[in-house]
C-alpha cells in the first residue's frame, strides 16, 4: 500500500511539470493598479522563464469580492498552485475556503493577518496542508529605513525650526499599520523631530495631494513627508511644489519603486523610495518550481521573512533605476534563483540585481 501511494504521488508529479504546472495569481486590486500591475508583469516574465502557466485574476481591492471571485474560479478550473495575498479580516475565512481543494498548493503573499487571525490559522502546513509557504517582507522595518533617511536628510531643516514630520497612510489595515510603526520608530530614535500627525489618503494619489495641503497649512514646521506609497508621495510632491519653487526644502519618501519615482528622485521631487517587493511574484514562482521538484525548504513555512526591501536614493538611482524596466529582466533565468538549481545554496538569495543572469 505505501508502494503503491509514492507511485501515484510521483505520477502526478511527473504529469504535472510534463504539461506546465498551472498557477493561478490573485492580484489583490485592480489591473490598472500603479504596483500592482508591475508585480504582474514580473511574474509574468518568471513563469515564461520558468516554463509555469500562469493565470491572472483580479481582487478589486476588496475582500469580500475577491472571495467571491476566487471561490467561483476554483470551483470551475482549480489550478496547481494557488499564489494569493491575503487581506486582513479574511485570514479564516479564505484559508477555509482554499482546505476544500486540497489538491491546490498554496503560497499567500505578504504577511498582513491581524494576530487574532495568525493564532486561528497558524504557520503553513500546520493546520491547512495544502498552504505550502508564505514569502514576505518586514513592513515595518523598511518603513523605519525610509524614515530614518528622511530625518538624516532634513536635519538642516530640523535645526533650523522645521522638526515637523507628516505621514499620509493607506488604507486601514495591517500593511498600513506595519509601516506607520516602522515611521514612529525612527522618529522616536531621533531628536528633535516629531510625528505631528498622520492620516489616510487610501492609496490615492488626489487624495494625498489634498490632504498634503491641509497638513502643511496646519503644522507650517513640517519638513518630512512620509507616505505608505509612492504614488501618494507623487501626490505629496505635487502638493508642495509651489513652496519648493521660493527655496522651502522637504524630504518625501514611499514604497514601492514606482518608475516615474526614479524621476522624481533625480529631480529632487522625492527624497527616497523603500522596494524591490514588486518581484514578490516572480520569487513566489520560483518557489512553485522548487516545490514541483521537491526542493521547497522548510524555513519558508516559519514566518521569517524571505526578502528584505531596499532604499533607493540620488546616490544610488541611476544604478537602481534601469532594473525597473521589464526589458532587465528579458534575459533573466529565473532558475538561477532557485534552490533546485542550486543544491549548496540553503536559502533564498532574492535581490533585484542583474548578478544573476544570463
Amino acid at each position: 500500500m505505501r508502494t503503491r501511494l509514492v507511485v501515484s504521488g510521483l505520477c502526478w508529479l511527473l504529469s504535472v511539470t510534463a504539461q506546465a504546472a498551472s498557477v493561478m495569481f490573485v492580484s489583490p486590486s485592480t489591473p490598472d493598479d500603479p504596483f500592482f500591475s508591475r508585480v504582474e508583469l514580473f511574474t509574468r516574465l518568471a513563469a515564461q522563464s520558468l516554463d509555469l502557466d500562469l493565470t491572472v485574476v483580479y481582487g478589486d481591492a476588496h475582500r469580500i469580492y475577491q472571495h467571491a471571485e476566487l471561490e467561483k474560479r476554483l470551483a470551475n478550473s482549480p489550478p496547481d498552485y494557488l499564489l494569493v495575498q491575503v487581506y486582513s479580516g479574511s485570514g479564516k475565512s479564505l484559508f477555509d475556503l482554499l482546505k476544500r481543494y486540497p489538491k491546490v498548493s498554496v503560497i499567500s503573499l505578504e504577511h498582513l493577518l491581524l494576530n487574532h487571525e495568525s493564532e486561528n490559522v497558524g504557520l503553513p502546513g500546520q493546520l491547512y496542508p495544502n498552504w505550502v509557504a508564505e514569502i514576505a517582507f518586514d513592513n515595518a522595518a523598511a518603513s523605519e529605513l525610509l524614515g530614518a533617511y528622511l530625518l538624516s536628510e532634513c536635519e538642516a531643516n530640523a535645526l533650523a525650526g522645521r522638526p515637523g514630520v507628516v505621514g499620509v497612510n493607506g488604507l486601514h489595515g495591517q500593511e498600513a499599520l506595519q509601516r506607520q510603526t516602522g515611521l514612529i520608530e525612527a522618529v522616536d530614535q531621533k531628536a528633535p523631530f516629531f510625528v505631528h500627525q498622520v492620516v489616510n489618503a487610501k492609496w490615492q494619489r488626489p487624495l494625498a495631494y489634498q490632504q498634503t495641503k491641509a497638513l502643511l497649512g496646519r503644522y507650517p514646521d513640517t519638513s518630512v513627508i512620509w507616505a505608505a506609497s509612492d504614488w501618494m508621495a507623487l501626490g505629496v510632491a505635487e502638493a508642495v511644489e509651489p513652496m519648493t519653487k521660493q527655496g522651502v526644502t522637504f524630504c518625501i519618501g514611499g514604497f514601492d519603486w514606482l518608475p516615474e519615482t526614479v524621476n522624481s528622485i533625480q529631480s529632487g521631487q522625492i527624497t527616497a523610495s523603500v522596494g524591490g517587493h514588486f518581484m514578490i511574484g516572480a520569487w513566489a514562482m520560483v518557489m512553485v518550481y522548487d516545490h514541483l521538484h521537491g526542493s521547497l525548504p522548510d524555513y519558508v513555512k516559519q514566518g521569517e521573512p524571505l526578502f528584505d526591501l531596499h532604499l533607493m536614493h540620488k546616490g544610488n538611482v541611476n544604478e537602481l533605476g534601469p532594473l525597473l524596466a521589464p526589458k532587465a529582466w528579458q534575459g533573466v533565468d529565473f532558475r538561477s534563483y532557485s534552490l533546485h538549481h542550486n543544491p549548496g545554496q540553503r536559502k533564498y538569495r532574492f535581490v533585484v540585481n542583474q548578478s544573476q543572469s544570463d
